[in-house]
């Protein structure tokens, strides 16, 4: 390389960085000869004085526009790594090429400058400390940028050209399929064509696009998708239908017969770094680019196509008033509004107010599925829940606890050095293993030494990056947090006295109040009527809780069907209702409302259950074969029942009441029997069946 004189010894003690640069995922792919070209710049770096550990190449920027800076997170490491001091030279294939944008090129420059960072490339070394050299780097940039420019325009421009034709070769919509000639034809999957105008079909018929997704949903129809890229790229995936799946054939004109280009534009702002997909909203059709009809063959006709869009339009306009209204509704009751998340899917909790209630309801998958909602769960049963931990965690003994974590947090980044310096220790004698090896081998055994030279620089390489991750913990080191004594106070002051004004504040302090602290709630509903709580705390802190919550009914769930098997178990053994219930009381069960068991639920438990107690299972004959009830005896000694009713209070039949059955019930004792007989007869005057007998 050219300028290699102005390299210093202070640039070859710091790193070598080779950057490799391939500008979409085509290239990566297809141009395999440009990334080797660009690895063996490393071979170069190598004969100017670094030593192979110092050189590093990164390539995670690979198939990255180098347009911006943001979501290249190579180019973000390879600049705090030059703002550090720890790079030497900085190399690229087109050293111009590591930054399209002016901005970051200039400010790679500035920091290059300061630290005293070489950049190189195929045409010679060049330092941005030098002004002769900076200029030159400057000019090169602006090229740079002004040609990714120029591309994009003449790109651009013919692109647009066949698009206003008609012309541009774009992804069809599934339903629609282009040949090898290059001919648009409908799909020749029968279900597929069919699927598709089923849907334009019911939208005709039911009007709205969530009827059409109720409609299919109920009938378990799924919807076609003709993959265009990943495993099943070019096959069909039939998925379950959702209500965006529903809007994009419904509003695409190809099926109409027409091309359209420029549907979508991108909105910068709205653009996440690293992802040039995002941030594309939906255009006007007076602001597409080109519109062409009568090119593609057609599910349903224009006309048909116009009406669609404007039952949509008509539909959006109705609903507006409403979602109005429920984004206004941010003064309400409802404490934890923005904060909650279901714990089963993820997406926000919405609130919905019924009179003075409100709830907290995941509608994500019966918005655009159409399924059942996640949960519902009672707000304020989990604003209370909220509020307890809230007044928690200005006691104190948490403040303490905040202490204690934070000197925990500093006693483990110590161990984590410790551990560090003990695997430097190590790879440094591993290292210094493989040179021994390495030296001791015959020079003439070349394929002996060249095995012990890759294993020595793969050892040297492995402890250059542990020294690396020694250094890059120990410039950070945590530090105790101490809460000074004044803001210690005011803590316990404001913990002492903010339950009284609670119930002062206006609605918007009590939610600016809990957002100070909380930064999310996830909730997930449990069988048992309760909801485990996951609270995450500013500073990335979380703490779980369970909360009872009451339900509007428990049928048909695992804890129903447990608390019906103990009340049948509990019956059996002859308690009462009132008994039956302190029993549950005590054991830690729960109505679904109300705090304890009443004989009245029991009584609807045991009917709803099919759960009959002794007395009625004596009744209805269900006894063992060794008793008689009354009825049944009355029905054996052929007399009225009243008979021995009388018999037994006035004494002459002397019985207690079975403890478990809670009635008379006769031994099926052949002399019992035969006494009853001649008791009838007046041959004796008493029969004494001393003990109570019990079947159970």
């Amino acid at each position: 390389m050219n300028g290699s004189a102005k390299i210093q010894s202070s640039h070859l003690q710091r790193r070598a960085v080779v950057y490799l640069r391939q500008s979409s995922p085509k290239q990566v792919l297809q141009h395999r000869e440009s990334a080797v070209y660009q690895r063996a710049l490393r071979e170069r770096l190598l004969n100017l004085g670094w030593k192979k550990n110092q050189v590093t190449v990164i390539d995670e920027d690979q198939g990255l526009s180098a347009k911006h800076a943001s979501g290249r997170e190579g180019f973000q490491k390879l600049a705090a790594d030059v703002a550090l001091g720890k790079v030497g030279i900085l190399v690229g294939y087109e050293v111009n090429r590591l930054a399209r944008n002016c901005a970051d090129w200039h400010r790679l420059l500035e920091l290059c400058a300061l630290f005293d960072t070489l950049l190189g490339d195929a045409d010679g070394i060049y330092s941005p400390h030098d002004f002769n050299d900076r200029l030159l780097l400057g000019l090169k940039g602006t090229m740079s940028e002004a040609e990714l420019h120029s591309l994009h325009l003449r790109l651009s421009g013919g692109r647009i050209a066949k698009a206003k034709r008609g012309e541009l070769v774009h992804h069809l919509p599934t339903g629609l399929l282009r040949t090898s000639e290059g001919k648009v034809i409908l799909d020749p999957d029968t279900s597929v064509r069919e699927r598709t105008a089923l849907v334009f079909a019911k939208f005709f018929e039911l009007g709205a696009v969530r009827k059409v997704l109720q409609y299919l949903a109920k009938n378990q129809l799924r919807l076609p998708r003709r993959q265009t890229s990943g495993l099943y790229a070019g096959q069909i995936v039939w998925k379950d239908p959702c209500g965006d799946a529903l809007h994009s054939i419904l509003k695409n004109p190809a099926y109409a017969g027409a091309f359209a280009y420029g549907r979508r534009g991108s909105d910068p702002t709205r653009q996440v770094p690293g992802r040039p997909s995002t941030g594309r909203l939906r255009r006007k059709r007076s602001e597409w680019i080109a519109l062409v009809k009568d090119v593609y063959p057609t599910y349903i006709t224009w006309d048909q196509h116009e009406r669609i869009q404007a039952i949509i339009e008509e539909n959006r306009q109705r609903m507006e008033p409403l979602f109005t209204r429920r984004r206004g509704i941010r003064g309400g009751a409802a404490l934890l509004t923005g904060l909650v998340r279901c714990g089963h899917c993820g997406h926000v909790m919405h609130v919905a107010y019924e009179g003075k209630r409100f709830l907290y309801i995941c509608n994500a998958a019966r918005n655009r599925y159409a399924k059942p909602a996640c949960q519902y769960l009672n707000g304020r049963t989990i604003d209370k829940a909220v509020l307890d931990e809230f007044f928690k965690a200005l006691r104190p003994a948490e403040i303490d606890a905040l202490e204690q974590v934070s000197v925990k947090q500093a006693e483990r980044h110590g161990e984590l050095i410790y551990h560090l310096e003990q695997e430097v220790t190590r790879l440094d004698y591993e290292a210094r293993h493989a040179e021994k090896q390495y030296q001791c081998v015959d020079p003439e055994n070349r394929l002996i030494a060249a095995t012990l030279e890759k294993r020595w620089e793969a050892a040297l390489e492995e402890l250059e990056e542990a020294r690396r991750g020694l250094t890059d913990a120990q410039q950070v080191t945590p530090a105790p947090l101490v809460i000074p004594k004044k803001l210690r106070e005011a803590f316990v002051d404001a913990g002492r006295r903010l339950p009284d004004l609670w119930e002062k504040l206006s609605v918007e302090a009590r939610k600016s109040l809990l957002r100070t602290l909380i930064g999310s709630v996830n909730l997930r509903k449990r069988p048992e009527a309760t909801v485990q709580m996951r609270l995450v705390w500013r500073g990335d802190l979380v703490s779980e809780r369970i909360v009872r919550i009451p339900v509007f009914t428990l049928q048909g769930t695992e804890l129903e069907e447990k608390l019906a098997e103990r009340i049948r178990q509990l019956s059996e053994e002859g308690l009462t209702k009132k008994e039956i219930a302190d029993r549950l009381n005590q054991e830690g069960f729960t109505p679904c409302r109300g705090s304890t068991f009443t004989p009245q639920i029991i009584d609807k438990l045991k009917k709803r259950h099919d759960i009959a107690s002794n007395w009625e299972r004596a009744r209805r004959g269900e006894l063992a074969s060794s008793a008689y009830t009354l009825p049944e005896l009355a029905q054996l000694l052929q007399v009225d029942r009243h008979w021995i009713y009388r018999k037994i209070s006035n004494g002459t039949i002397d019985i207690k009441k079975d403890p478990c059955y809670k009635c008379y019930l006769f031994p099926k004792d052949p002399r019992i029997i035969e006494q009853l007989k001649l008791l009838k007869t007046r041959k004796v005057c008493h029969v004494s069946i001393p003990k109570p007998y019990c079947v159970g």
